[in-house]
């Protein structure tokens, strides 16, 4: 390697930048495996992983142009995180459905459909019919509905208008925010019969972050779905300004930075103890089951790994390109999973990229051995 000094005064501080992100991106490596609320500060370099990944592959092209050794500060960073990498992106060409579904397949499906509107929008009847088609269009055997609303009559009755769709009577409607004729909360469909279901309090009754399970009857295979909203960040308008200000001008406030960060903070904490609670449930589960739903957080996350540990994350079997799953405004990240367990083998999974909702539907297609 050449003496650092021939790199010149701009060279030497590009270097140490470049040690600076791969320092960050080694420790963004701890996120998945440290309890934040043991070490919180560590799940934000979890959070940061993909602009610390953008960055140091940056660096390494930078460097491979200019002095190829100093190149492999950053390659051998990313190459340690293979096992991160690999949840982030799917390097792999899309899977296709099967042509001719088998009776030990179950097609799943999961959405946070944000009361059927549009992102920081009020309810229209074109999103909610253009969500509707997409469901019908993509045909899942059994969906869970995050942030679910319906009203008991009308155009708005959503139970009635999914449970023509899936072509069943077989639902199970949690509300948690309800008044004379509509509710919202969350929502699990299935073709086939429900013979048991059930709510996981996750926080309180009246927030939406909760976890449903059903039980469905697939012939004589007896099969468990768990639907999920894990801890929101419970951003306000105000927040998402702000970072729209960070994003387009680069303006920082501390104050704001503190309030967002300490927001950040109090859901990871949460979300580990929600986490725990719904694998100890599903622990005492006789049955094959799937982990579905919106995470609220990213494959870097504690969260997300602890959720993951005995499954198969059907992203990392059949996932395709960068999963991002989210398209608010906050940065676009994988937040919505669906998991199987070691009795299922993954054969098909799909991000559906149609902004209707702040979420893109995530579809699975999996075979019970």
């Amino acid at each position: 390697m050449k003496d650092k000094k021939s790199l010149g005064f701009f060279g030497k501080i590009l270097l140490w930048i470049n040690y600076a992100l791969c320092a960050a991106l080694l420790l963004s490596y701890l996120a998945p495996y440290t309890d934040p609320r043991n070490a919180w500060l560590i799940a934000f370099f979890g959070l940061a992983y993909p602009p610390l990944l953008l960055f140091n592959a940056i660096a390494a092209v930078y460097w491979l142009l200019r002095r190829k050794l100093y190149a492999l500060l950053s390659i051998v960073s990313i190459l340690i995180g293979y096992n991160v990498l690999f949840n982030n992106i799917g390097f792999r060409a899309k899977s296709e459905a099967p042509s001719a579904p088998s009776a030990d397949m179950l097609k799943v499906m999961t959405y946070n459909a944000h009361d059927f509107r549009k992102y920081g929008a009020n309810n229209d009847i074109s999103t909610k019919h253009e969500i509707l088609e997409l469901i019908t269009q993509y045909n899942p055997d059994i969906i869970g509905i995050q942030e679910f609303y319906t009203r008991k009559r009308g155009q708005y009755d959503m139970i009635d208008s999914l449970k023509k769709i899936i072509g069943s009577e077989y639902y199970y409607f949690e509300p948690f925010d309800v008044n004379y004729d509509q509710a919202s909360g969350m929502a699990v469909f299935s073709r086939y019969p429900i013979f048991n279901f059930g709510l996981i309090s996750l926080s309180g009754k009246v927030t939406g972050n909760q976890c449903l399970f059903v039980d469905i009857k697939k012939g004589d295979k007896k099969i468990r779905l768990y639907s999920m909203h894990l801890q929101s960040i419970k951003f306000e308008p105000e927040d998402y300004k702000y970072l729209g200000e960070v994003s387009k001008q680069g303006k920082t406030n501390m104050s704001a930075t503190k309030r967002l960060g300490s927001k950040l903070k109090i859901a990871f904490l949460k979300r580990a103890d929600q986490v725990f609670t719904i694998k100890a449930h599903a622990k005492q589960c006789p049955y094959p089951y799937i982990f579905s739903g919106d995470f609220n957080d990213t494959p870097a996350s504690f969260a997300m790994n602890e959720m993951a540990k005995g499954m198969k994350n059907t992203f990392r079997e059949k996932g395709s390109g960068l999963g991002r799953t989210y398209n608010g405004d906050f940065p676009n990240y994988q937040i919505d999973y669906i998991m199987a367990s070691q009795h299922f083998d993954v054969l098909q999974y799909d991000i559906i990229k149609k902004k209707l909702s702040d979420h893109y539907p995530v579809t699975a297609t999996l075979q019970l051995k």
